[in-house]
């Protein structure tokens, strides 16, 4: 019964540096969650999988989501934490509703430990302290109050619909950023600031959510003014354009008409995408070119993105933000951001909150 398997998915998991010797890095890892054991196992196609390592449940102290604005240094961007004897095991999943499953079943099993603790840090240990509390001992008691049967009281619904699983995150967990400024037009909403942060309260309305700022203020907002904070959510970056085609792009870095103007926008191929960029540096007589590049992406897991082979990054926003700084095998270096969509914001669904026209 102890070797029933609960849960099984390949996974990131950063090493646990036992040693003070011991590198920093993330492997890919295939876990097998049991009723008596967390296992990882080296995981290559057509081979046998090599197991390297496993915590028993019994000697888990606490299981926790881990929230930081830290940008995540590898692919799978939703990070867990697994606090065992003296160590801690920070594991990366691939999406929220994997990471749900996965905290929600450890809950589960470990809830009657003898040996949990009261409180855990919520943050990262990065840079020899705590990100959260600024301690400097690593197995320092904790800043915030661990509930050992927090989302373990409900089974999670299943992956989808993506709506579901929305619902049963903690407030604090949906991070959204907003698109566009927005005025709040009654006591019941919100005043927006681009590119200001805020937490989901109640997404449960198609139209208008109830956010909060990072003052504690809250109110309803149009849900089209706000977007998902996340690494790999091209949408809050003013340079990427989703719905346009060569030639609107074409257009539209022609009347910035500045050298080095770009965009990233979707390519042909479903899942791709293209960096148009305006250059007079190709031109003999002063007219201007757009030059297309095509992101690449490793053809190894988990994959990266290239547009110069000796440049590689982990993700989209990396690599922009390297080639913002160094053109490292473009015509030039990207400059500046043009954006079809940032001057005119949405028309929201009502004049206002409970007001329709």
């Amino acid at each position: 019964m102890n070797n029933c398997v609960l849960l099984e998915e390949l996974l990131i998991k950063k090493s646990q540096q036992k040693r003070r010797t011991s590198p920093s890095n993330f492997k890919v890892r295939f876990f097998v969650l049991t009723k008596s054991k967390l296992a990882y196992y080296e995981h290559r196609h057509g081979k046998k999988r090599t197991l390297k390592g496993y915590v028993e449940l019994s000697r888990i102290k606490c299981v926790e989501i881990v929230k930081s604005d830290i940008i995540i240094p590898c692919q799978y961007k939703y990070p867990f934490q697994i606090v065992h004897d003296n160590y801690i095991l920070y594991v990366f999943a691939p999406n929220r509703e994997s990471r749900q499953r996965w905290v929600f079943t450890l809950k589960e099993e470990t809830r009657n430990n003898n040996s949990l603790v009261s409180k855990c840090h919520p943050d990262f240990w990065l840079d020899g302290k705590w990100r959260c509390c600024a301690q400097t001992e690593k197995m320092a008691p904790g800043c915030v109050e661990y509930d050992p049967t927090k989302n373990a009281s409900k089974k999670p619904l299943p992956p989808t619909p993506e709506d579901n699983w929305k619902l049963l995150l903690d407030p604090k967990e949906a991070l959204v950023m907003a698109i566009y400024d927005y005025e709040a037009q009654n006591p019941q909403e919100l005043t927006l600031q681009y590119n200001e942060e805020y937490y989901v309260i109640d997404s449960s309305e198609e139209h208008w959510w109830l956010i909060q700022d990072k003052n504690g203020h809250e109110g309803y907002v149009p849900s089209s003014y706000l977007v998902e904070k996340s690494p790999e959510n091209l949408q809050i970056y003013e340079w990427y354009n989703k719905n346009i085609s060569r030639s609107k792009a074409e257009t539209l870095l022609k009347d910035e008409g500045r050298e080095g103007a770009f965009m990233v926008r979707d390519s042909r191929q479903p899942g791709m995408y293209t960096v148009s960029v305006f250059t007079k540096a190709l031109s003999t007589d002063n007219n201007p070119v757009i030059k297309h590049y095509h992101i690449n992406e490793t053809t190894d897991f988990p994959k990266r993105y290239y547009l110069a082979e000796k440049h590689v990054f982990d993700c989209i926003p990396e690599l922009i933000n390297y080639h913002q700084h160094n053109a490292a095998g473009l015509v030039t270096r990207l400059r500046y951001a043009v954006s079809s969509w940032r001057k005119k914001a949405p028309i929201t669904a009502g004049l206002s909150y409970g007001m329709l026209l």
